[in-house]
C-alpha cells in the first residue's frame, strides 16, 4: 500500500468520519434536548466533543513514512509491551523522560474520568470502566497497525499505558466530586426552542450543509479510489467529479427538503431550524425550488469554479442584508415568501415550556 493512499484513508478516518459525525448529531441533540446552545453547558460539551477528536488523533498520529524497509526490522511483537510495571525499569534506567511519560499518560485520562463524573453523573466503577476500555480500543488500535491499514505497528501497545490511563480516568473522577459543588451545572435548564433563530445560526446551518455536502462527495471519490483502477480513474475525471457535484448537492438541497415536511436542509436539521411560509405553515415545495435556484445553484457554480472566497462574501453580504429587515428574512427569504424558524415553533407554536430568548 502506497503512503499517499495509506494517509489519504487516515484522513478519510479521522477528518471525514470522526469529526463531523461527532459535531454534527452533537449540535442537533443539544438544541433538541435543551433548546439552545451556549453558556456554560455548551462548553462543557464542546470540551467534551474536543477532547474525544484530541484522543483519536493522539491515538493515530504522527503518521510514518512508510518505504520499502520500513518493515523489514519491525516485528508484531516488538510492538506488543505486555509485562506489567515494565515501566518501572525504563524509569530506573532513563530517569525523567520515562517519569514525564508516565505523567502524561495518567492527564491523557483525566478529563475522561472527570467528564464521567462531573458532566454524565457516573459512579466510580462506571468512570474507571469507561477509562479502561477506552486504553484498551488505543493500544490495541496502536499495537495492530490501525487494524491493517499499515503493513506492521509503527507505535508500541504498553499494558502500562492501560494501567496509568485508567489511573488517570480515576483520578479526574475523583477531582470532579469536589469541582461539581463550586462549577456551575454541566447541563442546562430545556427551554422551548421557539425564538426567532439568529443570523449566526442559520449561517452555522449554511456552513453545515457545505460541511455534509463535501463529506459526502469525498467518501464517495475515496470508496472509488479504493475499489479498483477502473473506478479509481473516474476520480481525476473533471466531468464525473463535477456531475457528482451537482448530483450530492441537487440531492441535499432541493430533492430532500421537497420531501421533508419541515423543508430543511441537513444543515438546518442539524441547528434544528425549518422553512415556514411568511403567513405561517410549512414552506410550499414552489418555495424550495426558488430558493435552490437563486441561491444553491450559484454556490455550486461558484464552488466549482473555485471561487470560495466570492462565496463566503456572498453569504455575508446576505446575512448582512438581513440585518436591516424586521423579521431578519433574507433576500432570499423575501423573494421565495419563506422565513427560517426553528422545528419547535414550526410544529408546537405554543409549548408548554417557557420560552428562549431571543437569538440574534
Amino acid at each position: 500500500m502506497s503512503v499517499r493512499l495509506t494517509e489519504s484513508i487516515i484522513a478519510l478516518v479521522l477528518f471525514a468520519l470522526v469529526v463531523p459525525l461527532a459535531v454534527l448529531p452533537w449540535v442537533h441533540v443539544q438544541y433538541r434536548r435543551f433548546g439552545r446552545l451556549r453558556g456554560w453547558s455548551a462548553f462543557v460539551a464542546a470540551a467534551g466533543v474536543l477532547y474525544g477528536c484530541g484522543l483519536v488523533a493522539f491515538t493515530l498520529f504522527p503518521l510514518p513514512v512508510v518505504d520499502s524497509d520500513f518493515c523489514t526490522k519491525r516485528r508484531l511483537l516488538d510492538y506488543w509491551q505486555l509485562q506489567p510495571l515494565e515501566s518501572l525499569n525504563d524509569v530506573a534506567r532513563d530517569g525523567g523522560p520515562a517519569v514525564w511519560q508516565l505523567a502524561l499518560n495518567v492527564v491523557l485520562f483525566l478529563p475522561l474520568g472527570f467528564l464521567a463524573g462531573y458532566r454524565f453523573r457516573e459512579p466510580l466503577l462506571a468512570a474507571v470502566g469507561i477509562g479502561l476500555l477506552t486504553s484498551v480500543a488505543v493500544e490495541v488500535t496502536q499495537g495492530t497497525a490501525l487494524f491493517g491499514l499499515y503493513p506492521c505497528p509503527y507505535r508500541l501497545a504498553d499494558v502500562d499505558d492501560v494501567m496509568t490511563n485508567t489511573a488517570g480516568a480515576l483520578v479526574g473522577w475523583l477531582l470532579s466530586k469536589p469541582l461539581t459543588r463550586v462549577l456551575p451545572p454541566a447541563t442546562a435548564a430545556p427551554v422551548a426552542d421557539t425564538a426567532p433563530p439568529g443570523l449566526i445560526r442559520r449561517g452555522l446551518a449554511f456552513a453545515g450543509d457545505l460541511l455534509v455536502i463535501e463529506l459526502t462527495r469525498f467518501t464517495v471519490l475515496a470508496v472509488l479510489a479504493l475499489a479498483g483502477a477502473t473506478t479509481r480513474a473516474w476520480t481525476t475525471d473533471g466531468r464525473f467529479t463535477t456531475a457528482l457535484a451537482v448530483a450530492v448537492t441537487t440531492g441535499y438541497t432541493l430533492v430532500l427538503p421537497t420531501v421533508r415536511a419541515d423543508r430543511a436542509t441537513p444543515g438546518q436539521f442539524v441547528f434544528n431550524l425549518a422553512l415556514q411560509r411568511t403567513r405561517g405553515g410549512p414552506a410550499r415545495r414552489w418555495s424550495v425550488l426558488v430558493r435552490f435556484v437563486l441561491w444553491w445553484l450559484p454556490v455550486l457554480w461558484l464552488a466549482l469554479s473555485g471561487h470560495t472566497g466570492l462565496l463566503l462574501l456572498a453569504a455575508l453580504a446576505i446575512g448582512l442584508l438581513a440585518r436591516f429587515t424586521e423579521d431578519r428574512r433574507s433576500l432570499l427569504g423575501l423573494l421565495s415568501a419563506t422565513r427560517t424558524t426553528t422545528r419547535a415553533a414550526l410544529t408546537d407554536p405554543a409549548p408548554d415550556r417557557p420560552p428562549a430568548p431571543a437569538e440574534r
